[in-house]
This record gives C-alpha cells, sequence and structure tokens, in this order.
C-alpha cells in the first residue's frame, strides 16, 4: 500500500507540474503576442512575491511546517535561487522573441542537457540504455522539427538555448540539494522566495517595469487583468510542483513532463497564434519527439516495477535474516515438570522420582531435622537440602517398592539364562539376589 501510495503521489505531481506549466505557457504567449504586455520582469516579482507572502503567513498561523529564514537557509538554497532566478528571466525572454510550437521545440531538448549534466553533476550510475534511447529519439525530434521554423528572432533563439541550459543545471541542483539537504520542497520555495523577491525588485526597478506599468493602457480591458493575476498564482503553483516532482522523482522525469505536456501546447499554439505555420517536417519533428516520449515513459515503468520487486525481495531476505524470539519455557502443565525459571541446582536438589518413573518435585520444607550436604558438578561448592524423618522414610519406602519390581522381572530372567547354561553344559555362579536395598541419602 505504501508503494501505490508514493507512485500515486509522484504522478499526480507529476500531471499537476505539466498542467501548471503549459498552461502559464499558453497564458503568457497570450499577454505577449495578443496584448502586447511587456512587463516579464514584473512578472516574475510578483510571483515571487506572492508565494514568500503566502508562505509567511501560513507559517505563523501554524499551517504549514516550515522554518524560520535563518543564514542556514540561505547558504543551503542560494544556488539554486540564483539558477531559479536565471531560468525564469531567460524564459520569459525567449517567449517573447519566440513562436510558441519553437519555444516548445527548444524546451524539449531539456531531457539531453538534463541528463549529461545530470551524470557529471551527481556522479551516480550511468542511465540505462532504454532511458539514453528515448532522451536521443526526443532530442532528434525537436532538431527536425526547428528545421522547419527558421524564422523566429536570433535574440529568442540565443536565450531559449541558454534558457535550456541553465533549466537543466537548475533541476539537476534540485535533485542534489534534495539528497543532501534534510528540508522538503516547500522550504526550498519559502527560502527561494525570501531570497529573490529584493533581487527581482530591484530588477523591475531598473528595468523601468514598476514604473511604465501604471501607464499601460491594456489595464482597461478586464480579460488582461485576469489573465495577469491568473499568471501570478499559476507561476507560484509551478514553482512549486517544479521542486516537488524533483524531489520525488527525478531532474530527468521534471523535464520529460515538460516533453509530454508539450504536446496539448503545441496544438493550443498552432490554433490560437498565427506567427508560425505547421510544416511537413515541423509535424515530422514532433511525432518524433513525441515517440521518445512514450519510450521514456514506458521504460521508467518497467524500471521502476523491478525496482519495485527488487526492493521486495531485499526486504523479504532481511525479515528472514532476523533472528527469532527467545527461548522461553513452558509453564508445568497440572502441576507437573519444573517451573519456568528455577535453576539447574533447585532442578537437582528439588526432584524425586515417582512409583511411575516420572520426576516429582519435592515438598517446600520450612524445618527439618536431616541436612545432606552435597557437591555441585566438582566445584566444590556445597548445597544443603533439609527434610524429615518422615518424608525420607516415604522415599525410601518408594523406592524399595519399585526394586522389588524390578527383582521380579530380574529372576524371571535369571532363571532363564541359568535353564540355557545348563543345558549348554556351563557352569554359572549364582549371585546373591539383595532384597532390602540400603539408599544412600539424597
Amino acid at each position: 500500500m505504501d508503494v501505490f501510495k508514493s507512485r500515486l503521489l509522484g504522478i499526480s505531481v507529476a500531471v499537476a507540474h505539466g498542467v501548471f506549466s503549459g498552461s502559464l505557457n499558453i497564458l503568457l504567449k497570450f499577454l505577449i503576442s495578443n496584448y502586447h504586455f511587456g512587463f516579464l520582469t514584473l512578472i516574475q516579482f510578483l510571483t515571487s512575491f506572492t508565494a514568500m507572502l503566502t508562505l509567511e503567513t501560513l507559517r505563523r498561523l501554524g499551517r504549514v511546517r516550515v522554518p524560520a529564514f535563518s543564514m542556514q537557509l540561505a547558504k543551503e538554497f542560494a544556488p539554486v535561487c540564483i539558477l531559479s532566478t536565471l531560468q525564469s528571466t531567460l524564459t520569459l525572454w525567449s517567449l517573447r522573441g519566440l513562436s510558441l510550437p519553437m519555444y516548445v521545440v527548444f524546451k524539449r531538448c531539456l531531457p539531453l542537457f538534463t541528463l549529461c549534466i545530470g551524470v557529471c553533476v551527481l556522479r551516480n550510475a550511468l542511465p540505462s540504455a532504454g532511458v539514453v534511447t528515448a532522451v536521443l529519439i526526443t532530442t532528434g525530434g525537436a532538431v527536425l522539427a526547428g528545421a522547419g521554423d527558421l524564422t523566429g528572432d536570433p535574440f529568442g533563439y540565443v536565450t531559449g538555448v541558454l534558457a535550456v541550459i541553465i533549466h537543466a543545471s537548475y533541476l539537476v541542483l534540485i535533485q542534489k540539494t534534495s539528497l543532501e539537504s534534510e528540508y522538503g520542497p516547500l522550504t526550498a520555495q519559502y527560502a527561494i522566495t525570501i531570497m529573490a523577491s529584493p533581487v527581482l525588485l530591484v530588477c523591475s526597478v531598473i528595468s523601468m517595469d514598476a514604473l511604465n506599468m501604471w501607464s499601460y493602457e491594456g489595464w482597461k480591458e478586464p480579460q488582461i487583468t485576469v489573465i495577469f493575476v491568473l499568471c501570478i498564482f499559476i507561476g507560484c503553483a509551478m514553482n512549486f510542483t517544479t521542486l516537488h516532482c524533483t524531489y520525488i522523482n527525478s531532474a530527468v522525469t521534471t523535464s520529460f513532463v515538460g516533453v509530454v505536456k508539450s504536446i496539448a501546447t503545441i496544438t493550443v499554439g498552432m490554433l490560437a497564434f498565427k506567427d508560425v505555420s505547421p510544416t511537413r517536417l515541423f509535424i515530422g519533428g514532433v511525432v518524433v519527439n513525441t515517440i521518445g516520449s512514450i519510450t521514456y515513459c514506458v521504460v521508467k515503468y518497467f524500471e521502476t516495477k523491478k525496482k519495485s520487486l527488487y526492493e521486495d525481495l531485499e526486504k523479504a531476505e532481511k525479515d528472514a535474516s532476523q533472528p527469532g524470539d527467545p527461548y522461553t519455557e513452558k509453564p508445568p502443565v497440572n502441576g507437573e515438570g519444573p517451573a519456568a525459571g528455577s535453576d539447574l541446582g533447585q532442578s537437582k536438589t528439588g526432584e524425586g522420582l515417582s512409583a511411575d518413573g516420572k520426576e516429582e518435585q519435592a515438598p517446600h520444607l520450612l524445618n527439618g531435622v536431616l541436612s545432606v550436604a552435597e557437591s555441585a558438578q566438582g566445584e566444590g561448592d556445597l548445597k544443603s537440602v533439609v527434610m524429615t524423618e518422615k518424608d525420607v522414610l516415604e522415599m525410601q519406602r518408594e523406592h524399595l517398592h519399585q526394586g522389588k519390581a524390578t527383582s521380579a522381572q530380574s529372576a524371571t530372567q535369571n532363571f532363564v539364562g541359568v535353564w540355557r547354561s545348563i543345558r549348554n553344559l556351563q557352569l554359572t555362579k549364582k549371585e546373591n539376589l539383595i532384597d532390602n536395598i540400603e539408599l544412600q541419602s539424597p
């Protein structure tokens, strides 16, 4: 059940990340292309500030378990914060210079860069042949589709390539931090927003976005305001799902989520925007790209299933190798047998033989007149047992009765033996039978 819940959580976070990321790309392209909204740094600042304000309020109300911001958090998440800010900035600038389908094509190269940077930075084992094949197919489809559209802005192509490289580094660094840090994705987003908000505020002032936004005539249209607000909140959700998906799954899986959601993004981009015409080369590249994405999903499914089976076998082997429960002596049944916890000396001195040959525990005596010393297995330690004369006579009577029964059987056997000896002309010396056995005191 725990494995099923873990898989369901990973899939849910990945799907949510794809939905939020695709929705944000489409809405931002609407603002940039249709409404000529160019205050991108302002959107970055408001997204970061909204997330910071929300998390700080929830933390003070006790709704989320997030530690207070400190220098330790700043040192731990400072590199992630820098790459996060650069990645979002380059993404917005590439959206301004590229068509939405071409922007998606650039993003489809993300798994290849993530895989290469992950092998170099994380220094873990090389990926499987299936994963490498899926990444190469996806990248080949992206190159094929990109060859069908070379009409974009050169600045957009440069920022697109840089955005892919920085985004891949950002995802790998998140995965590295998740392995080394004890904090979760919510704490990571809280620390990143606190550190990034002042920097983005300064950038928005320097770029004049914070001042020119007041003179923007598009605020008169209510749909622009609605799209603007949606971009801010969806941006907050997308940043959190990016961190959470990378924490739970991996950097390569998060990059492939963007590849899968790009199918819907390309479709919407071709229908809603007229800045690109679907050529055969472009459609062929998208098909090849999609095949690579499906290949990756299938490979990861079988790898996850194999890993889960291996973990189950390892757990079963570990449970089988654990030592069993310590031996505990069973309690006496119907008062017979030694009681649990009795030591060896007590079992030797406090037990006798009954008439039927079973061991019988001697009664507990408070006083007595007869004391016999006994050596305990040659150690020289003397253990005394105090008994009354009545008990001694009773024990002797029981042993004599048992001895008589045994003597009767021995006499019969001796008679048969003597008869056989006579027949074989062999003389046997008759041994005296002891009728009364002198017993040694126990």
